[in-house]
């Protein structure tokens, strides 16, 4: 984690003009790119669409990427609506984009809209990719304490702060060492560019009122691969394990030195553990 690679991040909104209309106060930004079997990105609520095309550079070679911003986030417009809702607004999009399946790629938060989709929709999931998921065997006393104080700090002192309080959080002890302090400000200046105070409590209050019990992963019918760092701080590898244990068809997967965000900290790793899966789950269905 460099301050370099994070000043080159691209983040710009190249097509513009790609949105949806899902409601008459919403419109949904997204971007389609490649060829192949389609991968759909659930950006979660501090992460913007435009971020993943700098994660998915060997993934793109292979595969149709689909990326979007939440309602409420990024170049998308509407009020905020729910965890419910992004599962609506995904379903319109895909209808209107002609994709009847697709695997899914959910991070922290967004893993718990990828994983509603998967259990109400299991004919649209081809697999699910859920990276640092916010939901424990154990239940989510500790998430929504955490959520409730990156909250209260959001309200008192705003954007900055609360980037200073999920910061050492976030990230782990490795990437954080070696990107020292001007990493630091290079990923703050981007956070505080791309998340609005007002977009940031919308949002967080939305994931507060969610359901992220693992009650509902043993309904969960398509293949899917859990990703995590063993520096995380929201799950640890025995916790990674047992909600892997509880889905019909799942496994696991630990990054050494990594926190909550792999995709950014270990991004070839990453890639090419999500190509190893979707490659595995065509050649099961070539073979079916």
């Amino acid at each position: 984690m460099d301050v370099q690679t994070i000043k080159s991040f691209d983040l710009t909104y190249h097509g513009i003009n790609e949105r949806l209309r899902v409601s008459d106060d919403c419109e949904l930004y997204y971007e389609l790119e490649g060829a192949g079997p389609c991968v759909t990105f659930v950006s979660t609520i501090y992460v913007v669409s435009t971020s993943w095309r700098n994660f998915t550079r060997s993934l793109v070679r292979n595969n149709r990427l689909l990326t979007y911003d939440l309602r409420n986030q990024g170049a998308s417009s509407g009020a905020p609506a729910g965890f419910d809702q992004h599962t609506t607004d995904l379903v319109r999009l895909l209808d209107h984009l002609g994709i009847e399946r697709t695997y899914l790629v959910g991070s922290s938060l967004s893993t718990v809209i990828c994983r509603d989709f998967a259990v109400r929709h299991p004919d649209r999931v081809a697999g699910l990719v859920l990276v640092g998921p916010t939901f424990s065997p154990w239940g989510s006393k500790r998430r929504t304490r955490i959520m409730k104080s990156w909250l209260t700090t959001l309200e008192a002192s705003g954007p900055r702060q609360l980037f200073d309080a999920m910061y050492p959080l976030v990230f782990g002890d490795r990437a954080q060492g070696m990107g020292g302090g001007a990493a630091y400000l290079a990923l703050r200046e981007r956070f505080l560019a791309i998340n609005s105070a007002a977009q940031l409590r919308a949002n967080l209050t939305d994931a507060l009122e969610t359901t992220a019990d693992a009650e509902m992963l043993p309904r969960v019918a398509a293949p899917a691969l859990l990703l995590a760092g063993d520096d995380d701080f929201c799950i640890s590898p025995s916790g990674l394990r047992a909600l892997a244990g509880l889905m019909p068809d799942a496994r696991a997967e630990v990054f050494d030195d990594c926190g909550h965000l792999p995709f950014f900290e270990t991004t070839e790793r990453f890639e090419r553990s999500l190509c190893a899966f979707v490659e595995s789950i065509e050649e099961r269905q070539r073979a079916a």
